[in-house]
Parts: structure tokens; sequence; C-alpha cells
């Protein structure tokens, strides 16, 4: 008999204290009155989702994600929550994440958060270093970091995520080693690292049709503040994956590493194509056939909501073919590869208009040290995982 398939809710809670100047995700200054009226505006959209459902699906994750989750009142996060337990059969041993920023975790809205059920903190610490920090316009100290980690600890969490940022402005080799020192002498099941990658910004942008760029952008195009190159960068992230590993934090993901049983599961499920339910401001999702993301617009999205309106502003069914190629590039970002055996992956390759030509590229990837394959698996290979963009663009 087949498992039944569950699938994860994820709620956009777009508000911060204030916007680094790296950020291109969708954010906006805290304000009481906005958020209160949005915390409503997320309830009303889990009724309005349901009543469009004859059977809801089982649910084993639950995503806060933003923005700054951490930052709203810990009330909101336990209504919403509350809600989703009403309307979805949550599983036992949900994993229920929070997303926040050190300098938002007091030890009473932690022991709240708790009380609430959430059981894994996602904390956005980027960096130990003070110089650093402040060169990205992130509003916490490393000390700060310390804070909050002590808070979660204290309220019983021991599933605690790290959020780290490599390629950072003044950053060195040595300030990422001592990043990284500093990071695993905190009782932490899980490091994402991610790049920062002034030169894509543009087209994150214009794809996610917001009208303001990072402000470090504009700061880099007149050269300054100064960044790491990019060979020091891949020889950083070689040192990352083997360091983490030293220390227990295996590499499970192109940015993502964690203890024995701790890689995230709501993450995966992106990564496996499994079905996602977004709410909230921006969200977007995925039920196994369709696509479909909420409007981004503050108001606009109130104003639907409250009119009993859906939220949703565009829908596209997922064709075969995308079915194919999502398996490939999404599988692909995973260190277990992809399977060449039956797989969707499989069927991806000899779908190819030349599939001769990708099996000669896939030869010249392989020589180059880019991707290991054998007959039954497609990886990247670390070097390949620096490269994965121009990889997959060259299939897909």
């Amino acid at each position: 008999m087949t498992p039944k398939i569950t699938a994860g809710c994820y709620f956009h809670i777009p508000f911060c204290a204030r916007k680094c100047a790296y950020c291109h995700f969708l954010s906006f200054p805290f304000d009481e009155k906005t958020e209160e009226r949005y915390a409503n505006a997320v309830l009303m959209e889990l009724r309005l989702f349901a009543a469009r459902l004859q059977s809801m699906p089982p649910v084993d994750s639950i995503y806060f994600g933003g923005g700054t989750p951490g930052l709203i009142p810990a009330e909101h996060i336990a209504g919403i929550l509350d809600e989703c337990r009403r309307i979805f059969p949550v599983a036992a041993g949900c994993e229920i994440t929070l997303e926040t920023n050190p300098g938002t975790v007091s030890p009473e809205k932690a022991a709240a958060y708790r009380a609430a059920g959430i059981n894994r903190v996602s904390v956005g610490a980027q960096s130990f270093s003070d110089a650093e920090l402040r060169a990205v316009g992130r509003i916490h100290s490393a000390a700060e970091i310390a804070d909050s980690l002590a808070a979660l600890s204290g309220a019983g969490f021991d599933n605690i995520s790290l959020d780290l940022m490599l390629g950072l402005p003044e950053q060195t080799a040595e300030s990422w080693r001592a990043t990284l020192g500093a990071a695993v002498n905190f009782p932490i099941r899980h490091i994402s690292v991610y790049m920062l990658e002034l030169h894509k910004f543009d087209e994150f942008v214009e794809f996610l049709e917001f009208d303001e760029r990072p402000p470090l952008l504009a700061r880099a195009a007149e050269g300054k503040p100064s960044l790491p190159g990019e060979d020091m960068v891949a020889d950083m992230y070689a040192e990352t994956i083997d360091f983490l590993g030293s220390r227990g934090l295996e590499q499970y993901e192109i940015s993502n590493f964690a203890r024995p049983g701790s890689a995230s599961r709501h993450n995966l499920k992106y990564w496996r194509r499994t079905p996602v339910y977004g709410f909230g401001l921006g969200s977007h999702s995925f039920d196994g056939h369709f696509r479909y993301a909420n409007t981004s617009e503050m108001e606009d999205y109130c104003r639907r909501i409250e009119s009993g309106i859906s939220p949703v502003v565009r829908r596209s069914e997922v064709t075969e073919k995308q079915a194919l190629e999502e398996t490939f590039f999404l599988g692909l970002r995973l260190t277990e590869g992809v399977d060449l055996r039956g797989s969707a992956a499989a069927g991806f390759l000899s779908e190819r208009k030349n599939a001769q030509s990708a099996q000669s590229a896939m030869n010249e990837f392989r020589a180059q040290g880019l991707i290991d394959m054998d007959e039954s698996r497609l990886r990247l290979t670390v070097k390949g995982m620096l490269l994965s963009n121009e990889i997959l663009e060259y299939f897909v």
C-alpha cells in the first residue's frame, strides 16, 4: 500500500524591525495596527482555503517564515497555529518551525512559543563578527546571538537552526572560521550557509516583481563595500563542508547541514516536490499539480481576504515536462543526487531534444570534476555545487 503523502504549511510573516542591506525578500517595517489586521487576515485565509476543499491533506510540517516572525506578538503565532490545527489533520510529531532574529527573542517570548507548540527555531545569525553585521545593516550584535540562543535553550528548545552568510562585506577566511567555530559551540542541530550573490539580485528582484533593489547592490556597483573574491569564497565553502562534517553536521543540500535526523523536513518538501500550502502575503503553493501565488500587495491582500475573495493572483498547471525538469534540478541540490534508474530524472534526460548532446555534456562535466555519475545516481561534487546554476541551466 502506497503511504499517504503528507503536506506542509507555510505562513509568511512580512514584518521586520528594519530591512537589511542585502535583502530582496517581501518584508516591511513592523507596524502594530497593520500587523494585527494582517494576522486576522491570515486566519481568514485559512478558513477560505478550508471552504474550497472537501478533504484536507495530513500535515507534518508547519513553517513561519518572513520577514521576522519572532517580531510579532507570540499570541498571534499561537492563534494561527490553533486555526491550522483546527483545519488540517496535523500529524503527531509535526515539525513546527519559527524563523526569528537575534534581539527579538526574550525568555518570555521563547516560553510562549514553546507553549504554543513551536518545536524548532531558525535563528538568522548571519555572522559572529560585529563588523560584518554592521556592514550589511543587521541590527543585532554577536553577543545578542548568544543571548537569543540561551533564551531558546532555557525555554526547552533542543532543535535550533542557525542561518549564516558566506561572502559578506569585510569577511575574511579568518573571520569566517571564527563564525563557524562560534556557531558549533552552541547546542544547535542545523546550519544553513547562504552565499551573498549580489550579481544575481537584479534578476531576483525582477522575477519577484519588487520595486526596490537592495541598497548593498548599489554600494557594490560603486566599489563599496569590499567583498571577498569568488576564489576565496569557493575555498571557504569547501572548508565549511569539511569543518561542519567533522563536527557532526553533515551536508544534505547545497546550503544546508544537519546532525543525524535533523534535516529540515519542511525544506525537503520543496526539493522533493511534496505539496506545500502557502498562506499570507506573496506566499507560494504547490498541491502536486498546480503552482499558485498570492498577491504581494498588503492592502490588496487584506481587502481580498476581508471580502471573502481568494488572494491568489497567479495559478499555473505543472506540465509533465515541467515536472520532469523540476525533479531533475531540485534533486541535484541534494547531496543524495537524483536516481537515474527508472525515475523521473531518467525520463527527463531521455526527453531532451538532443539526448546525445546532453550525455556529452554530462561526460564533460564529469571530466571537469563537477558531477559524479554512475549507473544509478547523478550528484554534484563540491566544485559542481559552486557552479550549480550554470550546470542546471544547460539542461533546463
